[in-house]
């Protein structure tokens, strides 16, 4: 019959020098065993009358078992150390030949009441086949047994015990190999038994892995709720969803993540059968439904809690449509830009030579106001394109900000002093560096349109997420702020409450921030309004290393 795997080759160079898990435990129970004869025999020897038991060299024996249980005490300290001097089949071999030589010399001084001593090695053996289970592991029992063989002849031959003990002898020879062979055959039943239990750990392991993965990614927000109202576990979905980027981790209770949601799980828990309508997010403007499942039971039991946003279905539908318009915009630009610059240029044209009445100059300034406008639209249109072309890089975010905003307030007109930075040096995001230009850009300006333009009129701050794998930038204004009833339209396109706005330029901030895999929302702070972007956290060599 072929066998799909050959018995272990014993190689003393590949056993490992360090013991550990149940070799260990293996160890300690036989040398605490050891430890213990010994200092037995001494008891006994210290405290019997030992001529009363026929021993022949009373004083000698006492000397054997005070050497044998000194050295029962070294070996159990030796097997302590973390990594052993030898490799393990040779650690077994020198704790088997001590025996032999201390029992040895019992034997020897105790006469024939010393006879049942080699029985002490039974535990050495069996622990020697446990371990090694290979063929190995019969050498250590050939070895005491031809040890004890040698003694037992010697003595037999000086006259010293009889017949009946050498077959006595002989009899525990035998039983060597069997408590080895018994050992091995066990060993390797417990090895297999140990290596499927730590495949089956790894299997669950990797199954686990992959269930994480599977949630992570999921559209919809995933939340475990133990009996006791805490979180356990949630993916990244529920922070996009509930807006608590940065804030939110395990161990907190349902009701910090969000007051109605918690309201929701106590309802369900109280009446499953009550239907529970979607709600909309405050902070992220989005309308969730809510489905609960329970899960375990007992003690160990909870609940996993589904969010659903209904909203999805309708922006990606709000996507295709605005892609394809990109696409037509893109396709026309370069046939309505030829025009507009030519009017411009008329218009400039005529401006210069005079030759429009005071009274025409008024009408060209609105003909160049009105092609600027109609280019800005056209060019930010165009943006709705570049959402799927981004080239994510470690950016150094303070570094970044600051050069950023020099490039504004040259370009806008505004004062430097208007604009307080407070970056920590320490922070680098991954994302596309054209993309953030221009969601900074969209949002310094949009945010200096509402301001009261004074000093430090406009705050940037970013710092470190709660578990720190996650950077909080923050950008807020002293205006009079986003009317309620104007929050959950304020990212919609072509929304706008300036005149002459185009009501694009926050909606492609959030498109490319998206894009990048971060998050953009309009935070509830009164007065003024304040953005939260929250990126994603890239360390400080990416940023060295993409230099």
């Amino acid at each position: 019959m072929h066998r799909s795997s050959a018995a272990p080759v014993y190689d003393p160079a590949s056993l490992p020098a360090s013991i550990t898990g149940s070799t260990r435990r293996i160890l300690w129970i036989v040398g605490l065993f050891r430890a213990a004869s010994g200092a037995l025999l001494l008891g006994l020897a210290l405290l019997l009358d030992l001529r009363s038991f026929d021993v022949a060299a009373p004083g000698s024996f006492v000397i054997a078992a005070s050497l044998y249980f000194i050295f029962g005490l070294a070996a159990f300290g030796w097997i302590q150390q973390e990594r052993l001097p030898l490799p393990l089949a040779q650690t077994l071999l020198a704790l088997l030949a001590g025996d032999i030589f201390f029992l040895g010399l019992a034997m020897i001084a105790g006469g024939s009441t010393g006879a049942p001593l080699p029985i002490l090695l039974f535990p050495q053996l069996a622990a020697t086949g446990w371990l090694l289970r290979t063929r190995i592991a019969f050498f250590h029992a050939a070895f005491a047994a031809l040890m004890l063989l040698l003694l037992v002849g010697w003595r037999a031959i000086g006259g010293d015990i009889g017949g009946p003990q050498v077959f006595q002898t002989a009899l525990v020879c035998i039983g060597y190999f069997a408590m080895v062979g018994t050992a091995v055959v066990i060993g390797r039943y417990t090895k297999a038994s140990e290596d499927l239990a730590t495949q089956r750990g790894i299997d669950v392991a990797n199954l686990e892995q992959v269930n994480r993965l599977i949630i992570q990614d999921m559209q919809d927000g995933v939340l475990v709720v133990d009996l006791n109202g805490v979180v356990r576990g949630h993916n990244a979905q529920v922070t996009r969803l509930l807006g608590g980027f940065g804030r939110m981790r395990g161990g907190m209770r349902l009701a910090e993540f969000s007051a109605t949601l918690h309201d929701y799980w106590r309802r369900w828990d109280e009446d499953q059968s009550e239907l529970l309508p979607p709600f909309k997010v405050e902070a992220t403007q989005r309308l969730l439904r809510v489905r609960l499942v329970r899960i375990g039971s007992g003690l160990n039991g909870g609940s996993l809690i589904y969010l659903e946003d209904l909203g999805r279905a309708q922006n990606e539908a709000q996507q295709m449509k605005l892609a394809a318009m990109g696409r037509l915009t893109a396709s026309i630009a370069h046939e309505v830009r030829n025009p507009l610059s030519a009017i411009n240029q008329a218009a400039q044209l005529l401006e210069e030579d005079g030759v429009v009445a005071p009274g025409g100059a008024r009408l060209l300034a609105m003909i160049r106001n009105n092609a600027r406008r109609i280019d800005r639209i056209v060019g930010e249109v165009l943006q709705l394109n570049r959402r799927d072309r981004q080239q994510p890089e470690a950016v150094r975010l303070a570094e970044f900000i600051h050069t950023i905003v020099d490039e504004i307030v040259q370009a806008e007109a505004i004062p430097r002093r208007a604009i307080h930075i407070d970056v920590e040096d320490s922070l680098a995001i991954t994302f596309d560096r054209g993309h953030l230009s221009q969601i900074a850009w969209n949002l310094v300006r949009n945010a200096w349109q509402h301001c009261q333009k004074r000093d430090a009129s406009i705050a940037v701050a970013a710092r470190a997420g709660y578990n720190g794998d996650a950077v909080i930038f923050e950008l807020a204004d002293d205006g009079p702020g986003v009317a309620a009833e104007n929050r959950a339209h304020i990212f919609e396109p072509f929304f706008t409450t300036r005149p002459g706005g185009t009501g694009l330029g926050l909606y492609i901030a959030r498109e490319l921030a998206d894009a990048n895999g971060a998050t953009l929302e309009l935070l509830p702070k009164s007065p003024g309004a304040m953005f939260r972007i929250t990126f994603r956290r890239a360390a400080l060599r990416a940023v060295a290393a993409s230099a």
